[in-house]
């Protein structure tokens, strides 16, 4: 009787893979994207700057008449595990939109300056470094943080300076009530 309970259950097993295999959502939508609409995409991968010597323990950063992002984050205390994850990331892009010659402005181009700006994780701290940023290093962007006490600050500092900032982790920021028209998220969010 067991020999014949474990047959069962391997033709079942058997033709539950193959169901999936033949009524596959996945098999349907390929065949429905082929009939699409061609896809304008931006981003051309054949188009990138030679990476091969980027390192983001010696960043090449450029200066002079550049335009200048300060990346506000936790680059030591508790938090400052976050600080490089975003550091690296945002190094990556930026070598390469330097690779490709940098940013048309006003008919010119200019390389981006990535600065680091540690708020070590305390609000005091972060209000005092990002009015460094914009009133001594004369940055042209912010580039906010994780958590939402610490983007809070940066979102008011940057409204009473009106200096534009990158909100990029925390979606809390833009509902009616705490919503600056300096500021912009690029996160998924379901508010």
């Amino acid at each position: 009787m067991k020999c014949i309970g474990k047959s069962v259950l391997i033709i079942l097993c058997t033709f539950s893979l193959f169901s999936l295999t033949i009524y596959s959502p996945s098999t349907a939508m390929a065949a429905k994207a082929d009939k699409g609409p061609k896809v304008n995409a931006a981003f051309d991968a054949s188009k990138m700057g030679d990476m091969s010597d980027f390192d983001p323990a010696n960043p090449i950063i450029p200066t002079g008449d550049t335009i200048k992002i300060a990346l506000v984050a936790s680059f030591s205390g508790p938090g400052f595990l976050s600080g490089q994850v975003y550091w690296a990331s945002a190094l990556w892009a930026v070598h390469d939109i330097n690779k490709r010659g940098g940013i048309l402005v006003d008919g010119k181009k200019k390389l981006v300056e990535l600065i680091k700006a540690d708020h070590m994780s305390r609000l005091d701290q972060c209000k005092k470094v990002t009015e460094r940023m914009i009133l001594q290093e004369k940055v042209h962007f912010l580039w906010g943080t994780n958590g939402g006490n610490m983007m809070k600050v940066i979102n008011e500092t940057a409204n009473k300076y009106k200096v534009i900032v990158l909100n990029a982790g925390a979606d809390t920021l833009h509902d009616a009530t705490n919503f600056t028209r300096y500021s912009f998220m690029t996160m998924s969010t379901t508010d």
